[in-house]
């Protein structure tokens, strides 16, 4: 039985390959042609150039609508249970473990308790549903209090220091270096491996010399990785591996 979609428009992201899998249209400054692209856990997102017309995005859809819809199936498979409520969180970059309560609020409001790693959320929803949002606030704070000092540290040990850092929470980049020298940096890199995070500093810290992928730029990369291939691929695989609680969420900047 075939899975439909619909699709309303590029600023209102719709369902349906299967009401449980989200058809996303983004609109993307940096995009130069229509993408498709699969982010676990439920959703299928379209990535639209700036300022392409409505129709020429619905006929790309209607032209790749198998598979879409076959993707959503894989998701589906894939992903069979969300968990939006972990009972623990391993903040693997530190080498910490936090275990997670989940209370309904008293007076309505949400409210974060982090105290000897244990994490009480008291959700103003008594259904918990505001959760996965809470999770991801705690999370964005920690990557303040953690990443971005070891960054800067980072940055001084090997001489390429950015005029600024971000936190954010995205469902595609690990990180990223603007022309101006600042660097966003990804919060769940908290959940991978430290030798991982050190490679991603490295490599965002070397687009501050280099913003292009040029054989320049890879040159600095090995000079203070030499292993970066092999790091690149494990860091990429890590996306299939990120909780549901975190993908769930909208991009965001802190």
């Amino acid at each position: 039985m075939g899975a439909q979609l619909t699709l309303l428009s590029r600023s209102e992201p719709t369902l349906e390959s299967d009401s449980r899998v989200a058809l996303s249209i983004r609109e993307s400054l940096r995009a130069r042609q229509l993408i498709i692209q699969v982010l676990p856990p439920r959703t299928v997102e379209v990535v639209v150039p700036k300022g392409m017309r409505p129709g020429t995005v619905e006929s790309f859809v209607n032209e790749h609508r198998d598979w879409i819809c076959r993707a959503g199936r894989e998701l589906v498979e894939t992903y069979p249970e969300p968990d939006l409520r972990p009972t623990s969180i391993e903040l693997a970059a530190i080498g910490a473990t936090v275990a997670v309560r989940y209370l309904p609020s008293a007076n309505g409001r949400t409210r974060l308790v982090f105290e000897s790693d244990i994490l009480t959320l008291h959700c103003a929803d008594p259904e918990l549903t505001d959760a996965p949002r809470l999770l991801r606030r705690w999370l964005l704070a920690q990557g303040r209090a953690w990443l971005k000092p070891r960054l800067m540290r980072a940055g001084a040990a090997i001489g390429l220091v950015p005029t600024g850092v971000q936190l954010r929470l995205q469902k595609t980049r690990w990180g990223s270096c603007s022309s101006t020298g600042t660097i966003s940096l990804n919060a769940a890199l908290l959940l991978v491996a430290p030798e991982l995070v050190r490679y991603l500093f490295v490599h965002e810290l070397c687009h501050l010399r280099h913003l292009s992928h040029s054989r320049r730029y890879w040159a600095l990369v090995a000079r203070h990785e030499p292993d970066f291939r092999r790091l690149d691929r494990r860091l990429a695989d890590c996306w299939k591996q990120m909780p549901t609680w975190l993908r769930v969420g909208s991009s965001g900047a802190c």
